[in-house]
């Protein structure tokens, strides 16, 4: 794997991270922009040939 391959990895899965922060925070605007980002990053992979593992499921979060 390459250093491009990495470093478009770990970009992945920290905007993954940033996006499920937003949202637990009820952050929209952050949501909206993070959105973005993971969706730049996930096609600039598609684009490149850079296979991307699937994100974990998440666990629904508690009410009240």
């Amino acid at each position: 794997m390459s250093s491009f391959d990495d470093e478009l990895l770990h970009r992945i899965s920290a905007a993954r991270q940033a996006l499920s922060a937003a949202r637990d925070a009820g952050e929209l605007d952050s949501e909206r922009v993070y959105a973005g980002e993971l969706d730049s990053l996930l096609r600039l992979a598609m684009d490149n040939g850079v296979a991307v593992p699937p994100e974990a499921p998440s666990l629904p979060r508690p009410l009240g």
